[in-house]
């Protein structure tokens, strides 16, 4: 597709380059929400064909739905927005795609100079409002016929290098004049665009910027021989569904060392898995089996489980190994002693392979095994005694731990934060391949949104399990769960209020708990579904959930919503059970 040399503005021009730079490095698909001022970047993206365009009139929503696409999609999506409180509202999913690791693209129009700190309609400060959450920000200011064309795109192409492929959102400012729209005849600007022959004739980006993965993680063999001849542990923290998780069950096996895995982890249930981690390093047979491990290997980033995160943070490690494909640390207890950045696969193969030819003779191997098959003896144990906890009765324990059980093989999981997550993480055992959350910054809001996001993006089947504080709080977003066209099924668990503050140290304040901390609200989610025309079932037990989930999700017309109302407190109740429970074993 050749670059157009006829433009309504010098506006027209910048945006439509800005557009089409940013589509050559990779991205696809643009959400886009309706405002003036930005109206030369959103009639740029409406005329160019590579683009998937999304409409939504929630900028909080779509920046979350915009995420989704990303996260599923592992490409970045772009966010255009009017000027004024519209930037604002994206301010939440730039922190999730920050502290989550996402590329996320947020592309806003702004005020010339002239009409900022004025008194001017809709004008705010906008240069430097997200912080340091961007990986690169840029800010363009108005066109001006004496700037390069080319600033313009090798300003994109180095912003893109130091965010985006370094999977960090990027800010990009575009301040404009008036006219916004197209005001007459199409002008020629092929002078302008002449000395850029060699981009114009290309599909290329201006400047490209070349990585390569350093293949020093295997040059000391010193160093690895002390780890890979200890007594070592693989801990599997939040990782992309692109990463093989073949390659890092082949190195543990190879090194008969034990893995534990958080349900962000895509490898949470797997057979080569120690299962219920966290409930493990709550048993005394299993700090009993851990205590002596001096060699710690993390995989990917952010736990849910709290025990896991201290065991990482309190063990007497003399080495302790982080590898991950991005630069941000992740290391709550400042112990790790050596982080690797890279593709994750290629360097569990490329140790893998180390570890057989040089030092395959130099451990104990029996050793290793016997404590692996202890580790999964124990593991089968705390089975054993979650599967007996539940009863017939259909409660937030029960689904967290057969909801993984009950999806297709190649069906997508979004699961929510506060109670929903925890469930799945403490009694799932079902390897679930699929799974995407927002624990970067762990809010409750956009849930809904970046769950659509990641089901549009998917084109299968995908179910999100939230709380109903979560979808209260994005209950618009249902506009955006409308279209997707494949099987998607929120499934709500309304505990009538914030279930999760009863898992909290809260003391004696038991009344103020509840009014100010639980806040009870008493609604539901039919009438909601209804405004969205969205499908609706409330099942009371456990055959009519299991029915319905399977109704669900041959739905060809798209979204339904699932309520499961339970007792408020019951899931606090089961998880501290649980871990009361297994104490002894």
């Amino acid at each position: 597709m050749m670059f157009p040399i006829l433009h309504s503005s010098l506006n027209a021009v910048w945006s439509s380059l800005i557009i089409e730079e940013l589509w050559r490095l990779g991205v696809r698909e643009c959400c886009i929400a309706p405002g003036s001022r930005s109206a030369p970047l959103t009639l740029a993206a409406a005329a160019h064909e590579g683009l998937v365009k999304h409409i939504h009139f929630d900028e909080r929503g779509l920046s979350f739905f915009a995420l989704g696409i990303a996260k599923k999609s592992l490409r970045p999506v772009i966010v255009i927005t009017t000027s004024g409180t519209a930037v604002a509202n994206l301010y939440p999913a730039v922190i999730e795609a920050r502290q989550s690791g996402v590329p996320l693209i947020v592309l806003t129009a702004d005020r010339p100079p002239e009409l900022i700190d004025c008194g001017a309609n809709q004008a705010i400060e906008q240069q430097g409002i997200y912080a340091n959450y961007p990986g690169a920000s840029l800010y363009f200011p108005p066109p001006e016929e004496k700037v390069p064309i080319s600033w313009v795109l090798t300003s994109v192409d180095q912003a893109f290098a130091r965010s985006c492929h370094l999977g960090l959102p990027m800010h990009i400012n575009c301040m404009f004049r008036e006219p916004l729209y197209p005001t007459g005849d199409m002008k020629d600007y092929t002078y302008l665009l002449a000395r850029n022959s060699h981009w114009l004739s290309s599909d290329q980006p201006y400047t490209v910027y070349c990585y390569r993965v350093d293949d020093a993680v295997i040059q000391d063999r010193h160093f690895w021989k002390q780890v890979l001849v200890g007594k070592g542990i693989i801990v599997v923290g939040s990782i992309g569904a692109n990463v093989s998780v073949e390659e890092l069950v082949g190195l543990a096996d190879t090194l008969n060392w034990p893995i534990l895995a958080d349900i962000q982890s895509q490898l949470h249930g797997h057979p080569a898995v120690i299962r219920h981690g966290d409930l493990l390093l709550a048993s005394e047979t299993g700090k009993q089996l851990t205590a002596d491990l001096d060699q710690a290997l993390q995989i990917g980033g952010h736990f849910v489980s709290t025990r896991i995160t201290n065991f990482l943070a309190q063990g007497d490690w003399k080495n302790y190994v982080m590898f991950s494909e991005e630069f941000r640390r992740m290391d709550m207890g400042y112990r790790q002693t050596h982080h690797y950045v890279g593709a994750i696969d290629s360097i569990c193969s490329s140790l893998k392979k180390l570890f057989i030819e040089e030092f395959k003779n130099g451990c104990n191997r029996a050793e290793r095994r016997e404590r692996l098959l202890q580790l999964k003896y124990q593991s089968s144990r705390i089975s054993s005694f979650v599967e007996a906890q539940f009863d017939d009765d259909l409660t937030e324990g029960w689904i967290g731990a057969n909801l993984g059980s009950l999806l297709p093989v190649d069906c997508g999981l979004f699961i929510g934060n506060s109670l929903p997550v925890r469930l799945l993480d403490t009694f799932s055992v079902s390897h679930i391949r699929d799974v995407y959350t927002n624990r970067g910054a762990s809010g409750i809001d956009g849930l809904v949104a970046t769950a659509s996001g990641c089901a549009i993006a998917s084109g299968k089947c995908f179910v999100a399990i939230i709380g109903d504080m979560s979808f209260l709080h994005d209950l618009n977003s249902l506009a955006l769960s409308r279209k997707v066209k494949s099987p998607f099924v929120v499934i709500v668990l309304n505990n009538d209020g914030g279930g999760v503050f009863n898992l909290l140290p809260l003391g004696t304040i038991t009344e103020e708990a509840e009014i100010y901390f639980q806040t009870p609200h008493g609604l539901n989610a039919l009438d909601a579904a209804a405004m969205f025309s969205i499908d609706y079932y409330a099942p009371t037990c456990q055959s009519q959930f299991k029915k319905l989930l399977v109704k669900a999700l041959d739905n060809k017309k798209g979204c339904t919503v699932i309520e499961v109302k339970t007792i408020p407190g019951e899931a606090a109740c089961q998880l501290g059970l649980a871990e009361q429970g297994v104490g002894s074993l």
